[in-house]
């Protein structure tokens, strides 16, 4: 296979400006690129105050308005300013006491007019926060203050009384004084299917009665084109009885792999069986594909991967089962243990029918661990947890049953690590189940009570009715199934209803559940535009080649590295001292409440690192630098967060966790 770098910058074919707005790598691009003339039109917002790369911004407040010069009686140049628009911040006057700020969107002008000071707000970093699923968790309460939401913190009544408020928030009866302003709502909001802007204005620590620490943010909230709800739109219970579910069965089809195969076939036949013309037969769909290993190096095995039923609305059981009906082992044994169950999973994750569906589902099914990115003979440049971050970018879960047959166990241990990375649903769900000894009849409880629980979703959606969250019982795969079921309604009703964020100005709120502790309320994500991400990749590019060329030499990996940027910006006397990788990957991680763990690696660091650990920290940069180039791709993400904005400047909010 050939593999390939991204483009290089959206619509910007020359070499790339010297202006990036405050993205993860800002520092090291901006300091490493040549200068181009400014002109009138062309000019560079003022840097944050000390800072040497990073621009000032501001989010409008409600009722801005945008004047053709730095008084209050000059001409107006945008009366309708929409609420939390993002501006960069090109000069600062104070004319009779008031300040105003002349600003624009695109960074590097033209500018757009005059606003003034107190009809904004400082927004010093591009981290921002998502809400999580609430399938698993009670609702993200928002304070008015800092203050207030602090006291809740620190008292010994915290369960009982954030319970009350709740309970007022819901029903709509928060007293006029109370510290209450908004309530997250019901319905999960996908944040790559509805975008909304919930941007870090203050963060710290504090400590919850239980022990556990948990983050307090002050955050502006408003979704992207926020309108009023339709009164006449479909109630919930309405909405849940278009639900309609997509099954990928993902199979290794090596030659140990016959019985298996069979016994899968037989599950979907009894859901064929059970559902035959009931009212529920059009809810449920099916895909399957299988894989072996990468041909190039085994030709005999026919294939990496095999398309047998994509996956399609409305498609009858019966057909799905004509045409996997010669699916079977493959005749020839592949090279070594582990099989490319990564290349498997990336083929259904990218079949473009996902959309279609309420429920989506992978359920892979092996017995051999996966070839990842750092694997010479995998057929992609992916890691376990790059796969799981694209089906998390399409809302899929992926179940996998690991065959735990005596044959493989000297490679259970790696297999059970790697596809727990790959099933990880959500902080406290994992998908990951293995069948000991590979007992077929074992194997076939399991997948039958699987499927059993993904249809009895089907069923209570029907009936317009949510999955309830119940104490968990005897078998793990049905409560976890339930969860998903549950989190993926959620989901559902978020899109078909249009929820968006609460139309709030400014709150403050806790980023853990204060009954569940263990359970994260927010995502933490960095705004990133198209361009940026290039440039993150282009940067990561140049360490990970130096750091295989220095592979045989690891001391010389930081001077290599220094060159390897100059290069890079086509300016050696532009070379800075950097102590650690965090002085190359710039000043704008330095006050995020969030940091990097790439950020603490040092010369001294880098050289206790045995060659194992140095190999790792290289293949999670390769794993990364796959999985933006896929994500740079997918148009459908991107989102325009002004009129007019170039493809360029489009922005997406990358999770913290797939940065470096």
């Amino acid at each position: 296979m050939t593999k390939h770098r991204p483009s290089g910058r959206a619509g910007d074919s020359a070499s790339p400006r010297p202006g990036l707005c405050a993205a993860l790598l800002a520092g090291l691009i901006l300091a490493f690129l040549p200068t181009a003339p400014v002109s009138a039109q062309d000019r560079t917002p003022l840097l944050m105050e000390d800072k040497e790369t990073l621009f000032q911004r501001v989010l409008s407040r409600p009722g801005a308005v945008l004047r053709s010069q730095p008084v209050a009686t000059a001409d107006v140049a945008n009366a309708r300013v929409p609420t939390f628009t993002v501006f960069y911040v090109f000069d600062r006057k104070v004319v009779d006491g008031t300040e105003w700020l002349e600003v624009g969107q695109p960074e590097r002008g033209p500018t757009e007019g005059w606003i003034a000071a107190d009809q904004s707000i400082e927004w010093k970093q591009s981290i921002v926060v998502s809400f999580t699923n609430p399938s698993e968790r009670e609702r993200t309460l928002m304070f008015e203050d800092r203050q207030s939401l602090i006291d809740l913190l620190e008292s010994e009544l915290l369960l009982p009384e954030s319970r009350e408020l709740r309970q007022q928030a819901i029903d709509g009866t928060l007293p006029a004084d109370s510290p209450v302003i908004s309530i997250e709502p019901a319905e999960h909001i996908d944040i790559t299917q509805q975008f909304y802007l919930l941007p870090i204005l203050e963060a710290e620590s504090a400590w919850l009665a239980s022990g556990f620490r948990s983050r307090i943010l002050e955050v502006a909230s408003v979704p992207l084109n926020s309108s009023p709800m339709v009164s006449d739109g479909p109630s919930p219970e309405e909405a849940l009885r278009d639900f309609k579910v997509g099954i990928v069965f993902v199979i290794d089809t090596t030659i140990s792999m016959g019985p298996f195969i069979e016994r899968t076939r037989e599950a979907v036949q009894r859901i064929s069986a059970r559902v035959g013309d009931s009212e529920i037969a059009d809810r449920v769909s099916f895909g399957m594909v299988a894989y072996r290993d990468n041909i190039e190096i085994a030709p005999e095995l026919e294939y990496t991967t095999r398309v047998y039923a994509p996956l399609q609305l409305d498609q009858p059981v019966d057909a799905f089962l004509s045409e996997i009906g010669d699916v079977g082992p493959a005749e020839v044994s592949s090279r070594g243990f582990n099989e490319d169950a990564i290349a498997g999973l990336s083929e259904a994750i990218s079949m473009g029918s996902w959309g279609d569906f309420g429920g989506r589902y992978i359920i892979l099914i092996t017995d051999a661990g996966p070839r990842a990115g750092n694997d010479p003979f995998a057929f992609l440049d992916l890691g376990p947890a790059e796969i799981n971050h694209e089906a998390d970018q399409r809302n899929i879960a992926i179940y996998t049953l690991h065959l735990l047959s005596e044959a493989g166990t000297g490679n259970h241990d790696y297999a059970r690590q790697a596809y727990r990375e790959i099933s990880a649903y959500s902080q406290e769900t994992n998908l990951y189940f293995d069948v000991p000894a590979a007992s077929v009849d074992r194997f076939g409880q399991v997948v039958d009570s699987l499927t059993d629980s993904i249809i009895n979703g089907v069923q209570a959606s029907l009936d317009g009715e949510l999955l309830e969250r119940e104490v968990a019982g005897e078998d793990a795969i049905v409560d976890q199934t339930q969860l998903v079921g549950r989190a993926m309604q959620l989901a559902y009703l978020g899109r078909q209803l249009g929820t968006q964020a609460p139309d709030v100005f400014e709150a403050w709120l806790a980023d853990r559940d204060f009954t569940d502790p263990r359970r994260a309320a927010l995502d933490v994500r960095v705004l990133l535009t198209k361009n940026q991400l290039s440039d993150l990749s282009d940067v990561l590019n140049a360490v990970l080649e130096t750091g295989e060329s220095a592979a045989t030499s690891p001391d010389e990996f930081f001077g290599q590295l220094r060159s390897a940027v100059a290069r890079l910006a086509n300016d050696p006397n532009a070379v800075v001292d950097a102590d650690n990788l965090g002085d190359l990957l710039g000043e704008y991680l330095e006050d995020l409440p969030y940091q990097s763990q790439l950020m603490e690696i040092d010369e001294q660091t880098w050289l206790s690192m045995s060659p194992g650990a140095q190999r790792e920290v290289l293949d999670n940069i390769r794993y990364k630098l796959r999985f933006y180039r896929r994500l740079h791709d997918q148009v459908d993400l991107w989102v325009a967060l002004y009129d007019g904005s170039p493809e360029g400047e489009t922005v997406f909010p990358v999770p913290l966790d797939a940065l470096p």
